[in-house]
């Protein structure tokens, strides 16, 4: 009975040394004032406009063999993305020969009926000619036998009609002519019409700056992959796909993604607080612009859904630059004159939580009740006062 007598002091001293000694454990003070609600997202700096460079709707995949370095200033008028042009060469060679030969061929039937029309001119002079002598021939024989007369007759009426036979078979051709002819003059404007687009096509696999500024690379999906990475030289891409940003400096942005859990808490209009993990040192300020309707898969992870949300950047700086990683704090809500304390002087019980309040050089375990949470303090509602000194370790445990 006086061993577990002893016992049981032993372990109430040591108790009461483990509580009587403030000096040893961080504390931290019970303040009162304004309580920031925020929740954190990393996202990535971009820039607000500027020009998007896409590729070229020219059908087919194309493949890059050519890109401005990214991050490179660019001047006007730089060669900045370049697709294999041999594919695009061929055809506009093979479209400029056909047009060449349509333009031949129509030169050709051009001679050709120029010809036609000659001959049959000379052979209307010629059936002109004919009547005329058989009108002729007719006159003289006023006087002769009637069988003479009649065979005049006949001669001058064949003549008449070989004349007028002439004379439609021109009328004919020129119809032909004119029939063939446009045939060759749609075969002609066809046929340029297709070489145009081709050099068209040949032209835009070369991507010209339209304007100065820097380039930055997109991320696109590639066959393979379960995830975007940035574009490269030897990615093939269909037509219509963005594959560079020549980006406006002069309003940035930070593009990040909000899980469906957070999402109801998270409108457009708050204020935001940006770092980059480049520059620890910088604070800079924002206010959400942009929170999509819809969610889509989370990059990398098809199953989680997210939204996605654009944060303007109020300030102009030299280190915002377009691809940097940021991290967003986004404030949900500002609560005034309200009671807070460290997360870390919470300890969790059965019954809920719990701080350990210095009393009298003592620490002496005081329930509390919450209110709202961010990523370092909470509120207390309970349990506490302004000015309170609270232990940032659990002075029970040895």
């Amino acid at each position: 009975m006086i061993r577990l007598f002893c016992a049981l002091l032993f372990c109430a001293l040591l108790f009461c040394a483990c509580q009587s000694a403030p000096l040893d454990l961080p504390t931290a003070k019970v303040t009162r004032g304004e309580f920031r609600v925020t929740h954190y997202e990393s996202g990535e700096i971009k820039a607000a406009g500027g020009e998007i460079i896409s590729s070229p709707r020219i059908g087919g995949r194309l493949k890059i063999v050519h890109l401005w370095p990214e991050g490179e200033t660019v001047d006007l008028g730089d060669l900045i993305l370049q697709f294999d042009p041999a594919e695009f060469e061929r055809e506009m060679l093979d479209r400029e020969g056909r047009l060449e030969q349509a333009s031949s061929d129509f030169e050709k039937a051009q001679a050709q009926r120029g010809q036609q029309l000659s001959n049959i001119k000379r052979k209307i002079q010629q059936q002109e000619a004919q009547r005329d002598l058989a009108k002729l021939n007719q006159q003289r024989q006023e006087f002769a036998s009637n069988i003479d007369r009649e065979r005049g007759q006949i001669n001058l009426e064949k003549a008449v009609r070989a004349l007028e036979e002439a004379r439609q078979e021109s009328i004919a051709q020129e119809v032909i002519n004119r029939v063939d002819l446009n045939k060759h003059d749609l075969s002609i404007d066809r046929n340029r019409r297709r070489y145009d687009s081709a050099q068209r096509d040949y032209d835009r696999t070369s991507v010209y700056a339209a304007k100065p500024g820097i380039v930055v690379y997109r991320k696109i999906w590639k066959p393979g992959t379960d995830q975007e990475s940035k574009v490269a030289v030897g990615d093939q891409v269909w037509g219509g796909k963005p594959l560079l940003d020549i980006p406006d400096m002069s309003k940035m942005q930070v593009r990040c993604l909000i899980g469906e859990m957070d999402i109801e808490r998270v409108r457009i209009g708050q204020r935001a607080n940006i770092r980059l993990e480049a520059f620890p040192g910088p604070v800079f300020s924002g206010v959400t612009s942009e929170l999509a309707t819809m969610a889509s898969p989370q990059p990398g992870a098809p199953d989680i859904q997210v939204f996605g949300l654009v944060i303007d950047i109020d300030e102009q700086d030299n280190r915002l630059k377009p691809g940097m990683s940021a991290e967003v704090e986004i404030i949900l809500e500002v609560v005034p004159d309200v009671l807070s304390i460290p997360l870390a002087a919470l300890f969790n019980r059965q019954r809920g939580f719990s701080v350990f309040r210095l009393e009298d050089d003592n620490y002496e375990e005081v329930a509390v009740e919450l209110g709202e949470k961010n990523a370092t303090e909470a509120i207390v509602t309970s349990g506490l006062s302004d000015g309170d000194i609270v232990a940032l370790e659990d002075p029970t445990v040895p």
